[in-house]
Parts: C-alpha cells; sequence; structure tokens
C-alpha cells in the first residue's frame, strides 16, 4: 500500500484535485474522498496513528466529535450527520498532504506544475470571460445597472475570484520553496501574480478583493525581502487596479460605491455590511442563545432560520438563508460556543505567529519567520479570517480548496519538528 500511495499516478490523481475543483467538484469529490479511505486503511493497517499525535489533530478530532453530537440532539438528525459525518475526509486528507511531503519528493514539485498550469489556464479564462461579458452588456446598453461576475469553467459558481484568492498563497509558499533563487523564475510569478490580481479584481467578489488586499498587506509588512523589491511590484500592482477602477464604472459601482453595503452604529441600530448581512448575523445569534453549547446540529441553520423566535428582521430583509454568511457566527449557531471556540484557536494561533515575527522584524531586526512559512500562515488565515462575510462553513467545495493549504501548513509547524 506505501507504494501505491508513492506511485506517481496516485501523485497526479491527488495533484489533479486542483484543477478539477476549477471544472468538476463532483469528479475532484470522488478523487478526494476515494484516496482518504484507501489513506484511512493504510493508517489502520500499518497503526501510523501516533505520527499525527499532536495539538492539531487532537483538536481537529475533539471538533468532530462535537459536531457528530451536535447532529444527534439536532431536530432533523439524519439531515445534520449529512454535513457532519464526512467532515472526517477532510482530517484524513490534511494527514495524508503532511505524509505525502515527508515521503515523496515528487509531490511537492508536481503539485506546483498542476497549480501553475490551472492558474494560467484560469486567469485566460477569466479576462476572455469578462471581456465577452462586457461586450454583451455595453451592447445592450446594461453596463450602468448590470453587475459582471465570472463564473468557474463549466459551472454556473460565481467562485472564480475566491478560488484564485484561496489558493494563490500556498502557490505562493511552493514556489518560495522551490525558486527562491531564480530572479528569471520570480519575475515569471510576479507577471503571473499581477495577472491574478486582475482577474480577481474583475470578478466582481468583494470578499475575495479584501482577501487579495489582506495577502499583500500581510507580505509586504512581513515578507524578508528588500524593500525597494517590495514597494515597486505593490505600488505596481495598486495602481494597475486602481487604473481598473477609474476606468470601469460598472465594476467600480459594484465594488466601491454599491449602496447595499453600510456599516452603521447607533443606539437605534447596528448594521454590518448590509442589512440583509445583519438580519443572517442576528438569526445566528438568536439560535446561539437558544442551545448555546452544542448548537443546532451542522446545517440546521437553513432549517431553523425561519422560526418565529429566530428569525430577525433588518429592515425588509428577513434572516433566513441556506448558512449566516459568517464561519463563526454559523459555527456558535450549530455546533455551539464549544465549536466555535476551537474553532478560533487556529486564528489566534496563526495570528500570534504573524505578530511575534512582526514584532522581532521591527524592534529587534531577528526573523522569527521565514518566507515559506509566512506565506503558508497567510493561506491559512484566510481560512481561519472572523471578520468579514463567508460561506457555508460545510461547504464541500470550500472544505476541500481549504484542506490543502491547512496540509502544508500543519506538516510545518506540528509534524516537522517531531519528524
Amino acid at each position: 500500500m506505501k507504494k501505491v500511495l508513492e506511485n506517481k499516478l496516485t501523485l497526479y490523481f491527488i495533484s489533479s484535485i486542483i484543477p478539477l475543483l476549477a471544472v468538476s467538484i463532483f469528479i475532484a469529490e470522488l478523487i478526494y474522498t476515494s484516496i482518504g479511505i484507501f489513506f484511512l486503511i493504510f493508517l489502520i493497517i500499518n497503526k501510523n496513528f501516533l505520527t499525527y499525535k499532536n495539538i492539531f489533530f487532537k483538536l481537529s478530532i475533539i471538533f468532530y466529535i462535537i459536531c457528530i453530537i451536535s447532529s444527534l440532539l439536532s431536530k432533523e438528525i439524519f439531515f445534520s450527520l449529512k454535513s457532519s459525518l464526512p467532515f472526517l475526509r477532510i482530517i484524513i486528507f490534511i494527514s495524508l498532504i503532511c505524509y505525502l511531503i515527508h515521503n515523496s519528493k515528487e509531490f511537492t514539485h508536481l503539485l506546483y506544475k498542476f497549480f501553475y498550469i490551472t492558474f494560467i489556464l484560469l486567469i485566460l479564462f477569466g479576462l476572455i470571460d469578462y471581456i465577452l461579458k462586457y461586450n454583451n452588456l455595453e451592447n445592450l446598453n446594461y453596463l450602468d445597472y448590470s453587475n459582471i461576475r465570472l463564473n468557474l469553467p463549466f459551472s454556473d459558481e460565481q467562485k472564480l475570484g475566491s478560488y484564485l484568492v484561496r489558493l494563490y498563497p500556498l502557490f505562493l509558499a511552493i514556489h518560495i520553496f522551490k525558486n527562491n533563487n531564480s530572479k528569471k523564475k520570480n519575475i515569471y510569478f510576479l507577471i503571473l501574480t499581477l495577472f491574478t490580481s486582475i482577474v480577481i479584481l474583475l470578478s466582481g467578489e468583494r470578499n475575495s478583493l479584501f482577501f487579495l488586499i489582506l495577502i499583500f498587506l500581510s507580505c509586504f509588512f512581513l515578507l524578508n525581502i528588500q524593500l525597494k523589491i517590495k514597494l515597486s511590484f505593490f505600488l505596481l500592482s495598486f495602481l494597475a487596479l486602481f487604473i481598473i477602477l477609474i476606468f470601469n464604472n460598472n465594476l467600480s459601482k459594484r465594488i466601491i460605491f454599491d449602496k447595499n453595503n453600510q456599516f452603521v452604529f447607533s443606539k437605534d441600530q447596528i448594521i454590518l455590511f448590509t442589512p440583509q448581512h445583519t438580519a443572517h448575523y442576528k438569526t445566528a445569534f438568536n439560535m446561539f442563545l437558544d442551545r448555546p453549547y452544542v448548537g443546532h446540529g451542522p446545517k440546521m441553520f437553513r432549517t431553523s432560520c425561519s422560526e418565529k423566535k429566530y428569525n430577525a428582521k433588518v429592515g425588509e430583509f428577513t434572516g433566513c438563508s441556506n448558512h449566516p454568511h459568517s464561519t463563526y457566527l454559523q459555527l456558535m449557531a450549530e455546533t455551539g460556543s464549544v465549536g466555535a471556540i476551537i474553532f478560533s484557536l487556529g486564528f489566534f494561533f496563526i495570528s500570534f505567529k504573524l505578530m511575534k515575527h512582526f514584532l522581532n522584524k521591527l524592534f529587534y531586526r531577528k526573523i522569527y519567520l521565514n518566507n515559506y512559512q509566512i506565506t503558508l500562515c497567510i493561506s491559512v488565515l484566510i481560512f481561519f479570517w472572523p471578520f468579514s462575510p463567508a460561506g457555508n462553513f460545510f461547504n464541500n467545495w470550500l472544505l476541500i480548496i481549504s484542506s490543502f493549504p491547512i496540509g502544508f501548513y500543519v506538516n510545518e509547524f506540528f509534524l516537522k519538528k517531531n519528524s
């Protein structure tokens, strides 16, 4: 079984999940689950569980158990278990990533190739798709009141920006790990980064643009690179994005001047992001107050939010939806305070490391983290970020795409020293 796991064909299948997440979630999920089950059998037969005996995997298992308990105590047990039971495969796949980094020299190299090809193709697809949609709206005179959103290829999912911004920091981390001293490859990568940023902006996803800015600012202040190089690139990037927003009224109206964007803090009311978002947040918090310890069960927000005692209303908007558009409020409502606290430890742990590095660099001229570690922290910080709207936490696409950076992060900070 060891030979099969480390076989080049298996590595190709695992790496192919990266492009498949942009094309076919069904095939990506099939490969993801099948290889995960095979790896679990391998661990059981070889009794290798002690290799993963660290705080991350202990907390992950506790979180998983809490999700199961929440489902078993929910009003619709089987409906909730459909989301909580499969969560185990995420933990298994993260373990598999760690295993392959240690035991296969080709894995990281092959994954990097898949990243490069996928990003180039998606950038070309995004640019062509935007030009076609823009010209179509211009011909129909719809530009003033229509928003252009970029889909993933062969899909109705408007997630192209989210896909690029969630995987870019890991792509950058692997690039740093592989090509740190190659000026030619670094220049190519910077050009690719610039076009990636443009497509993320054109995708019309405000949350993705926010994460892109967060990535850029984090890299600017934290990476151990010459200041003139960082200034040159970041000024060029922000100038390019600024020019696009100035000359594209349709895009700037959505990103900056959207009237639905509101932040109101007064005695009478509080509005975060939009009235609709605020209604979702209030509904999730009402559900949390009703069952504060174990929650209502994963996936239960969509069924319980319509109940009168939970459903909040802000203006003309009610708070019922598939999920509350906030990871932490969703976990509070569905897994209770215990699940939300365990998950929040990830954010505090990463923030502590990045802050420690920044303070050491600023006051003592010492480097606490290398560039590879910094970009890995940033790649996982996006998943744990609490201060912006978010998708459904138990969404398969989101969990699978996030498990890749988490796998590399866990290997670097929790397993590497032990190995």
